[in-house]
C-alpha cells in the first residue's frame, strides 16, 4: 500500500510538474511572439537598417510624383535641383583643386619650376635626326656583317660537304626540356649552349647539315652582339638549323625534364616560311590559287585541300600578287562585291590572313566541279593583270583538286580553254596541279588528267595549239597528307627557274610565333659555285638573322621631347614601321597590319609631304595645324594653331626613312641650367632590393621606403633603351646611376643616361620634403596610396619610394596622357585595379608648366612634368556622401564620370551583389536612362569614331563637352518616375550626376554586347541612339589599301594605355618586413568610417554573394574583397573567416509580428489539446509500468544522451578525424584562395606560418562549396598546431589533384615543402590520413572564433610575381611513402588521360624563378 501511495504521489507530482512546464512554455511563447513583433517593427523603423538590403522595397514605397518630406531637401522642383547640383559641383571643384594643390603639391611643384634657372636652347631637330639615322645605319651594318659572315661560313662548309658529307643532326624535338632555360630577351625557353635542327620527315639521305659546325660561331656572334635574336640556316630540302636551341613548343614551358611534343616535328613547315620564299625567289610572283570544293571530295580530301591551299597562301610576301577562289559548279570569292572577284592583290599579312579565313570557311558544295569554268575565271584574273602590267614575263595558276571529271568530254574542253587563253597571254602561264588523294578511295583518271593539265599536253586530247611558241611546263604533285608540305607543295616556285638575289633581304615586322615578340628578319641566299664554272650557281639554301624590333626602332620609339614632337619611321613604299600611335614593340602582342603613313598623319597638306619623303633622300617641309580639343582653365574652348615641320632622311642600305615631326611655336625654346644636388636629401633609386634603405617595409604588396621618395628611370631615360631593358641591373650599375646623378662637379662618367635626365631628377627631388610633410600631417593618409611626378624624359619620382617594373614607362600611362590632353586641369582617371595591392583606385593628375616667374600659365605653355596621386575608389564615394547628403537617400544615386563617360564613382561600383567593383564601367551600362536622354542634348555629348589600323577595327566612343556651362535634366519625358541632373565640375575633366528613381520601372535601354566589344549594329551610327562603347571591323579595299566607304574619313586612334606589371625582384623576397602602415579596419564601426580606407572593405554579404550579413563590419579586403565575405581577391591573397550563423533577412513588413504570434498561438492550442489527451490516457495506464521501474535514479529511459557521447567519440576518437555531418561541417574553416579569373571552386587550406613554403598555391578541387561542407573528410581544411609555429608541420600534403572536365591539367612544382612522413602502410593513390589536430570541433550551435590571428596567418612575401598563367602547387610524396620512385615506366603505368605526370623533385622550379608565396596576377590598370 505504501508502495502504491508512493507511486501515486510520484504520478501526481509529475502531473503538477508537467502543468508548470506547460504554463512556463505558454508564457515563453507569448513573450517570444511579442518580442518578435517589436523587433520586426524596430527593424523597419531603425535608421541602422536603411541600407541597400531593402533598397528595392523602399523605392516602391516612394511617391512617384516626388520625394517625401524626409528626403533631406531633394525635391522635384527645378530651382531646388539647380541649387543642389550647382552647389555640389562647386564644392567638388573646390575640393578637387584643394586636393591636387595641397596633397599632390601642384602649386609647390609649379613654384619650384618657376624658380629654376633656364637658358635658351637651339632647335636641334635636324641634328637629332642625323644622329638617329646614323645610329640605325650602324646597327644594320653590324647585323649585316653577322649575316654575311654566316653566309660565307655555310658556303665554305658546303664545299667540304661535297667532298665528305656533313650530315650530323640534333633534333630540337628530341632535346630534353631540362636543357632549356628562360631568358629575358626571349619569350620562350632556350639553350645558348648549342644549336638544334628542325628536320622534315622525308629528309633525303646525306642532306647537308652544317648545324654542329656553326654552333660555336653563332654563339660567338651572340657574345659580340647580344641584341641578335635567332641565327639560322634553311636548306632547299627543308632542314632548319636554329641557334639558340629551342623546342619551339609549349611543352617545355610546363614540364621540366620532359621532351618536346610531337607537334614540334611539323614546325619546319611554317617557321620562316615567307622569309625563305622571299629570299630564294625575291622577284615578284603573280599567282592565282583555285581550290576545288565540289561534292566529289571526301572529308579527308577537303582537309588536305584546305591545308595545301593555306600553305600556298602563307608562302607569299608583300611583293607578290595573288588571287584565291573556291570552285565547284561556280566560282566563290572571299568578297563578292569588291575587287577580289576580278583583281589580284598584294600578298600582305592582312590579305593572307583574310584569304586563309576564307579557305577555312569553305564548305563542301552540293554540286559537281566545273573545271572548265574554274580555269576560265583564273585566266580572267591573269588577263586583267597583264593588261595593266605587260612587262611581267611569267604568271602561274595553282590548281588544288581531286581531278574527277563530270563527263568524258570535259577533259578536252578544259584543254581547249587552256590552249585558247594561254595563247592570248603569249604562253606566259605556268600551271601547277595538286591532286588530293584519299587512300581509302580508288584513283581512276584523276592524276592522269591533272598531269596532262600541268604539262599542257594538248596533243593527248587532239587540241591544236593556238600559238607556235614554247610552253612553260608546270608540275603535278599528288598530296595524301598534311605533313611536310614545305617539301612538296612548298616547291611550287621551281618552274619559274629564277636565280636568287645576291644581296640581303629585309623583312617587314612580324610576330615571331616562337616567342610571340615583334621581330624583323635579315636573310641572304647561299650558293655554291665551281672554280672552273663561276657562271653556274647552285642554290644551297639561305641564312637568316632575326632581330628584336625593340632594338631596331629604339631611337624612334623613345624619341622624347617636351613640346610633343615625335619621330616615326616608314618604308620606301610609304608603309608605317613605327609611329607613336603604335604600342612599344616589347608590348606588342598582335601582328601589326601594314598601313600607309597618311592614315596616321591626317593633316591637310600632308600628301605633298609624303610624296616628297618617298622621292628624295632627305628634306624638310612645313604645314599649319589647327587644334580645337583643348580648353582653357575657365572652361572656354580654344583653338590653338601649331606650325608642324617634317624633317626626314633615308637610312642607307635599308628600305627605311626616318622622320621627325616638330612643332614650332612663337616662343623660344628653353632648357634647365645645371641644377645642383648638394642641398637635397640622399638620392634613393627604386631598386630597394639591390640597395636597401634603412627603413624598408611593404607598402601593401610593394617593397617600399616609407619616409622618402625614390627615383625610377624608365627606358626613355637612356641613350640605348634596349640595352637597359635587356640587361640585368646589378648593384654596381645602380651605384653608377646614383653617383652620376649626385655629381655636381660633372666629372663622373655618364652611365648611359640622356642629358636632360640629371636636371629632371634634381628638379623633381625638391618636392620630396613637401611630400614627407604632407605624409606626416595629412588627414587623408588612410586614402592616399602614393604620390608621383613624371617627366617627358622618362624620370619618375614616387612617394613612398617603391620598387617598380623595368618595363614601366610613365609617359605611356593613362594618368600622363590624359593630363596632357587637359593641361591646367585636375584630371581624373576611371577606376582600375592597382597592381600594388590597394584594390580599385582612381588617379588624380595635373600638368606642370615650364617655369615662368611672375606670369600666368596657360594651355599654350610647354608642359615639363605631370604629377599624379593614386587614391582609393571608396574615397570618392565617401566624398559624395559627406558633401551631398542627398546621395545617401535610398532612391537617389550620385555619380562621377570622366569626359569619355566612364564612371569614377557610382553606387554600382561598390555594390557587393555582383555589379562591382569593375573597371571601365560606362554610363551607358549603369545609367541607360541618363545616357539615352543626354544624347538628345545638342552640344553636350557626341558619339565619335576612330580607326585603329593595327587590328583593323573602328572604335566607337563618347566625348563629353568639358566647356559646357549649366546643368542638364530630363529632356525626353518617357520616364515619369525618374529624374536626373548632370553638370560639369569646373576645372576638371569630370561631371557630377544625380538620379532620383521613385519606381522600379525603367524602359530605357542601351544595347551592349555581353560577350565582346562588338557593336550590335555596325551598318549605322545615329547620334541619338544609345549604345555602349564598342568596335566594328574596319573593312578594307585590298586593291587600293583604303578603308571601304565612309570609314576612310575617320581619324586614327591613339594607342591604348599600357598595362602595368608588378616588379619582379631578382633577389629572394624579404619575409621579415612589416607593413608600412596599418589602418586598423576592425576598429571602424560604421560604413562611412570604413569606406575608402586603404586595404579596408565594408563586409555586407555572405560568401554566396546574396545573403546579407546580420551585422556588417569593417575588415581587410583580404577578408571580404568587394564587400563579400570570403570572396576571391584578384591578388589571390584572400582570407576566409569562419562562417557566421545568420538569420535570414527577408523582406521587412509590419504584419510579420502579428502573423507569427497567431501561428504560435495556434500551435500552443494544439499542443495543449494533445497534452491534455495524453495526460488523461496516461493517468489510467501508469500503474501498469511505473511500479516495475527500479528505484535507481541513475537509470535512463533511453540511450539518447549516450548516443551523443558515442557520436562524439566516433568523430574525434582519432586525433584529427573529421566528421561527415553536414551541419557541423558548416563550422569548418574553408579558406579559399583564388588567383584572378579562375573558377570559384579554387580552395586553399587556412592558416599557415611565415616559414610555410606552400606559398598560397594549393591544388584546385572540382567540387562545389556544398560538397566541401558535406564531405570534409575528402578534402580536409584544418591544420594542426604546435611546432615551427605548429601549423605547417601537420598540414595535409595529400590534397587530390584537380581534373576539370573537358580538358587537361598542367601542373608545375612550385617551391615544394619537404615531404612529411606518411603513416605506415599508406599506399600511393589511396585516401591519405587526416591531419593531426589539437582543436576539437565544437558541437555547440555557436561557431568557433574566426581564425585570423597572427599565429595562424601566412604573411605574403611581396614585390614578387609568378606570371600570368595559373600555377598549381604539387606537394611531393613522403620520403617514407610506399609509392614507387618516379621513372618513365611508372609514369606510363600510372598516367591518366588528361593529366600531366611530373618528374621527380630534382626538376622543381626554385630560386629566383618563383619567389612568391601567393600568386599575384598581372592585373592592370586602365
Amino acid at each position: 500500500m505504501a508502495t502504491t501511495d508512493r507511486a501515486v504521489f510520484r504520478i501526481c507530482d509529475r502531473s503538477r510538474s508537467r502543468t508548470r512546464s506547460v504554463i512556463t512554455t505558454f508564457l515563453f511563447v507569448i513573450v517570444f511572439g511579442c518580442t518578435l513583433l517589436i523587433h520586426v517593427d524596430l527593424c523597419v523603423a531603425s535608421p541602422e537598417h536603411q541600407g541597400w538590403l531593402d533598397h528595392e522595397r523602399r523605392i516602391n514605397l516612394q511617391n512617384i510624383n516626388g520625394l517625401s518630406k524626409v528626403d533631406q531637401g531633394y525635391s522635384t522642383r527645378n530651382e531646388k535641383h539647380k541649387e543642389i547640383i550647382e552647389q555640389a559641383s562647386h564644392d567638388l571643384s573646390t575640393r578637387l583643386r584643394l586636393l591636387s594643390n595641397s596633397e599632390i603639391g601642384i602649386t609647390n611643384m609649379q613654384a619650384i619650376f618657376d624658380s629654376l634657372p633656364y637658358e635658351e636652347k637651339k632647335r636641334d631637330e635636324e641634328q637629332r635626326l642625323k644622329e638617329m639615322v646614323e645610329r640605325l645605319k650602324t646597327r644594320f651594318e653590324k647585323y649585316l656583317r653577322v649575316l654575311g659572315a654566316n653566309k660565307v661560313m655555310v658556303e665554305n662548309y658546303y664545299k667540304f660537304h661535297v667532298k665528305e658529307p656533313i650530315t650530323l643532326a640534333y633534333s630540337c624535338c628530341d632535346m630534353p626540356c631540362s636543357k632549356f632555360k628562360s631568358h629575358n630577351l626571349y619569350g620562350c625557353k632556350i639553350s645558348k649552349e648549342t644549336s638544334c635542327d628542325l628536320l622534315p620527315p622525308r629528309l633525303p639521305r646525306g642532306a647537308f647539315n652544317p648545324g654542329r659546325n656553326v654552333s660555336e660561331v653563332w654563339e660567338s656572334n651572340t657574345g659580340y652582339f647580344p641584341s641578335v635574336k635567332w641565327q639560322y640556316f634553311i636548306s632547299l630540302e627543308g632542314l632548319h638549323n636554329e641557334y639558340p636551341a629551342s623546342s619551339f613548343s609549349h611543352a617545355c614551358q610546363a614540364a621540366p625534364g620532359s621532351s618536346g611534343v610531337k607537334d614540334c616535328t611539323n614546325i619546319h613547315d611554317i617557321r620562316h616560311r615567307d622569309v625563305f620564299m622571299r629570299t630564294i625567289q625575291p622577284q615578284a610572283k603573280h599567282v592565282v590559287i583555285v581550290m576545288d570544293h565540289g561534292n566529289s571530295l571526301s572529308s579527308t580530301q577537303m582537309i588536305i585541300a584546305k591545308a595545301v591551299t593555306k600553305h600556298l597562301i602563307a608562302s607569299f610576301s608583300d611583293d607578290d600578287k595573288i588571287a584565291v577562289m573556291g570552285m565547284s559548279n561556280k566560282p566563290k570569292f572571299a568578297q563578292e562585291d569588291t575587287c577580289l572577284n576580278h583583281s589580284m592583290v598584294a600578298a600582305s599579312y592582312e590579305t593572307k590572313l583574310f584569304f586563309t579565313k576564307f579557305v577555312d570557311g569553305l564548305q563542301k558544295a552540293d554540286a559537281t566541279t566545273n573545271h572548265t569554268h574554274g580555269f576560265e575565271k583564273a585566266f580572267e584574273f591573269l588577263e586583267e593583270l597583264l593588261h595593266t602590267s605587260p612587262d611581267i614575263d611569267k604568271v602561274m595558276i595553282l590548281y588544288v583538286s581531286r581531278g574527277l571529271l563530270s563527263s568524258l568530254t570535259e577533259a578536252k574542253q578544259v584543254m581547249e580553254v587552256l590552249a585558247l587563253h594561254n595563247a592570248r597571254l603569249q604562253h606566259r602561264v605556268i600551271i601547277n596541279t595538286y591532286p588530293v588523294i584519299d587512300d581509302t578511295k580508288p584513283i581512276m583518271y584523276e592524276k592522269s588528267f591533272l598531269h596532262t593539265v600541268a604539262n599542257q599536253n594538248y596533243a593527248k586530247y587532239d587540241v591544236a595549239p593556238k600559238l607556235k611558241k614554247p610552253i612553260i611546263r608546270g608540275m603535278m604533285m599528288a598530296i595524301n597528307s598534311t605533313r611536310n608540305l614545305s617539301s612538296t607543295v612548298g616547291k611550287f616556285y621551281l618552274p619559274f627557274n629564277r636565280t636568287a638575289a645576291k644581296g640581303p633581304v629585309i623583312s617587314v615586322p612580324y610576330i615571331d610565333k616562337a616567342d610571340g615578340a615583334l621581330t624583323m628578319s635579315l636573310s641572304q641566299a647561299c650558293v655554291h659555285t665551281l672554280p672552273d664554272q663561276p657562271e653556274l650557281r647552285h642554290l644551297i639554301g639561305m641564312v637568316g638573322v632575326d632581330l628584336h624590333m625593340e632594338d631596331v626602332v629604339q631611337d624612334i620609339t623613345y624619341y622624347s621631347h617636351a613640346d610633343s614632337s615625335y619621330a616615326f619611321i616608314i618604308s620606301t613604299q610609304g608603309l608605317t614601321i613605327m609611329h607613336p600611335s603604335f604600342q612599344r614593340p616589347m608590348r606588342t602582342t598582335i601582328q601589326p597590319m601594314p598601313t600607309d603613313i597618311s592614315k596616321f598623319e591626317q593633316h591637310e597638306g600632308f600628301s605633298e609631304v609624303r610624296e616628297a619623303m618617298l622621292s628624295s633622300a632627305d628634306g624638310e617641309m612645313t604645314i599649319v595645324l589647327h587644334t580645337t580639343n583643348q580648353t582653357a582653365p575657365d572652361g572656354e574652348a580654344e583653338t590653338v594653331e601649331h606650325t608642324a615641320q617634317y624633317f626626314w632622311k633615308k637610312v642607307e642600305s635599308t628600305p627605311f626613312i626616318v622622320v621627325v615631326k616638330s612643332y614650332f611655336e612663337i616662343n623660344k625654346q628653353r632648357k634647365l641650367k645645371n641644377i645642383l644636388m648638394n642641398n637635397q636629401p640622399d638620392l634613393l633609386y627604386h631598386r630597394l632590393d639591390l640597395l636597401p634603405n634603412g627603413h624598408m617595409c611593404y607598402h601593401l604588396k610593394q617593397l617600399s621606403a616609407p619616409d622618402t621618395s625614390a627615383v625610377f628611370l624608365s627606358a626613355n631615360s637612356f641613350i640605348n633603351p634596349f640595352e637597359h631593358l635587356s640587361e640585368e641591373e646589378t648593384r654596381h650599375t645602380v651605384q653608377s646611376y646614383i653617383a652620376f646623378l649626385k655629381d655636381d662637379t660633372r666629372l663622373i662618367k655618364n652611365p648611359g643616361l640622356k642629358v636632360e635626365v640629371r636636371n629632371d631628377v634634381a628638379a623633381t627631388g625638391r618636392i620630396s620634403e613637401e611630400w614627407l610633410r604632407r605624409f606626416k600631417t595629412s588627414n587623408l593618409n588612410d586614402y592616399i596610396i602614393r604620390r608621383y611626378v613624371g617627366t617627358p624624359s622618362g624620370v619618375l619620382r614616387t612617394f613612398p619610394g617603391t620598387l617598380l617594373d623595368k618595363m614601366y614607362d610613365p609617359t605611356k600611362r593613362q594618368w600622363y596622357t590624359r593630363a596632357m590632353e587637359y593641361p591646367g586641369h585636375v584630371t581624373l582617371s576611371a577606376p582600375y585595379l592597382d597592381i600594388g595591392g590597394a584594390g580599385y583606385i582612381v588617379t588624380i593628375s595635373h600638368t606642370i608648366y615650364e617655369g615662368k616667374p611672375a606670369a600666368m600659365h596657360g594651355p599654350q605653355d610647354k608642359v615639363v612634368a605631370v604629377m599624379g596621386m593614386d587614391i582609393t575608389l571608396g574615397y570618392f564615394h565617401r566624398l559624395l556622401a559627406m558633401s551631398i547628403h542627398t546621395c545617401e537617400h535610398p532612391s537617389v544615386r550620385c555619380f562621377l564620370m570622366d569626359d569619355k563617360g566612364y564612371l569614377i564613382a557610382h553606387p554600382g561600383l561598390i555594390d557587393p551583389t555582383g555589379k562591382g567593383p569593375a573597371e571601365q564601367r560606362h554610363i551607358t551600362h549603369m545609367e541607360p536612362l541618363v545616357a539615352n536622354d543626354i544624347l538628345n542634348h545638342g552640344g553636350f555629348v557626341q558619339k565619335q569614331l576612330c580607326n585603329r589600323y593595327n587590328d583593323r577595327t573602328v572604335q566607337r566612343y563618347f566625348s563629353f563637352n568639358t566647356s559646357f556651362i549649366g546643368y542638364l535634366t530630363n529632356l525626353v519625358h518617357g520616364e515619369h518616375c525618374a529624374k536626373y541632373h548632370l553638370m560639369h565640375i569646373s576645372g576638371t575633366n569630370a561631371f557630377l550626376g544625380m538620379v532620383n528613381h521613385t519606381c522600379d520601372t525603367a524602359t530605357a535601354f542601351c544595347p551592349c554586347s555581353m560577350y565582346d566589344r562588338l557593336c550590335l549594329n555596325c551598318k549605322r551610327m545615329e547620334q541619338t541612339e544609345c549604345e555602349c562603347p564598342c568596335e566594328c571591323p574596319l573593312e578594307m579595299d585590298f586593291c587600293s589599301g583604303e578603308p571601304i566607304g565612309i570609314d576612310d574619313r575617320n581619324p586614327s586612334c591613339p594607342h591604348d594605355p599600357e598595362r602595368e606589371k608588378l616588379a619582379v625582384s631578382e633577389k629572394p623576397p624579404i619575409l621579415d618586413l612589416k607593413q608600412c602602415a596599418t589602418t586598423s579596419c576592425n576598429h571602424r564601426k560604421t560604413r562611412l568610417d570604413c569606406m575608402g580606407v586603404m586595404d579596408c572593405q565594408w563586409c555586407q554579404v555572405q560568401q554566396d554573394g546574396s545573403t546579407p550579413l546580420d551585422k556588417p563590419y569593417c575588415a581587410s579586403q583580404r577578408v571580404c574583397f568587394g564587400g563579400v565575405v570570403g570572396s576571391h581577391s584578384p591578388y589571390g591573397d584572400e582570407i576566409s573567416a569562419e562562417p557566421l550563423i545568420q538569420e535570414t533577412v527577408g523582406v521587412k513588413s509590419t504584419p510579420v509580428g502579428p502573423v507569427a504570434g497567431g501561428i504560435m498561438g495556434c500551435f500552443l492550442l494544439m499542443a495543449l489539446g494533445v497534452y491534455c489527451y495524453r495526460h488523461h490516457v496516461h493517468r489510467h495506464n501508469h500503474h501498469h509500468y511505473i511500479g516495475t521501474l527500479p528505484d535507481n535514479p541513475n537509470n535512463r529511459i533511453s540511450t539518447y544522451y549516450n548516443d551523443d557521447d558515442q557520436e562524439a567519440a566516433e568523430d574525434f576518437g582519432a586525433a584529427g578525424q573529421c566528421h561527415t555531418n553536414f551541419v557541423l561541417a558548416t563550422f569548418d574553416n574553408p579558406a579559399s584562395v583564388s588567383p584572378y579569373r579562375v573558377n570559384t571552386w579554387y580552395r586553399r587550406p587556412a592558416g599557415g606560418c611565415a616559414d610555410s613554403s606552400d606559398h598560397g598555391y594549393s591544388t584546385m578541387t572540382p567540387r562545389e562549396d556544398s560538397e566541401h561542407a558535406s564531405m570534409p573528410c575528402l578534402d580536409p581544411f584544418s591544420i594542426g598546431g604546435g611546432g615551427l609555429g605548429g601549423c605547417i608541420k601537420d598540414r595535409d600534403k595529400f590534397r587530390p589533384q584537380p581534373t576539370p572536365s573537358g580538358g587537361t591539367t598542367t601542373n608545375i612544382t612550385v617551391n615544394p615543402v619537404p615531404a612529411l612522413s606518411s603513416r605506415p602502410g599508406s599506399v600511393s593513390g589511396a585516401l591519405p590520413p587526416p591531419p593531426q589536430t589539437v582543436l576539437r570541433r565544437s558541437r555547440s550551435p555557436t561557431p568557433p572564433q574566426t581564425r585570423l590571428s597572427l599565429s595562424a596567418y601566412c604573411p605574403i612575401p611581396e614585390q614578387t610575381v609568378l606570371g600570368s598563367s595559373l600555377m598549381t602547387t604539387i606537394i611531393p610524396p613522403s620520403s617514407k611513402s610506399s609509392s614507387p620512385p618516379f621513372n618513365a615506366t611508372n609514369a606510363q603505368r600510372h598516367s591518366v588521360p588528361g593529366m600531366t605526370v611530373l618528374p621527380s623533385e630534382e626538376h622543381h622550379i626554385t630560386g629566383s624563378s618563383i619567389q612568391a608565396s601567393a600568386q599575384v596576377h598581372l592585373i592592370d590598370s586602365h
